[in-house]
């Protein structure tokens, strides 16, 4: 069925919270730098179990807000990388 080769995008609100090094990538991440990000609750508060690696598309630095790119593929073939696409000022909301 072709079902099974779609895949789930989603964007998300997370905090970088720290850097991952890795000597040896495959070739999709080479050069890549790596970020350890945390998803953000809706009053901006990190989430317990909710911590990623992401590919850093913009220069993030430690503790900014960033808008990352959620991929969730249902098949190997089409997997691809979580990415940070955005660095985050604010965040306007309805009371």
């Amino acid at each position: 069925s072709s079902d099974l080769y779609k895949a789930i995008k989603t964007m998300i609100l997370a905090k970088v919270v720290g850097h991952v090094v890795a000597t040896q990538k495959c070739d999709e991440l080479r050069g890549s730098n790596l970020l350890l990000i945390v998803k953000l609750d809706d009053d901006q508060q990190p989430m317990k179990d909710q911590t990623w690696v992401a590919v850093d598309s913009v220069g993030a630095g430690m503790h900014d807000i960033v808008l990352a790119e959620e991929y969730l593929a249902l098949n190997k073939e089409r997997y691809k990388a979580m990415s940070v696409v955005a660095i985050v000022e604010n965040v306007f909301r309805d009371a």
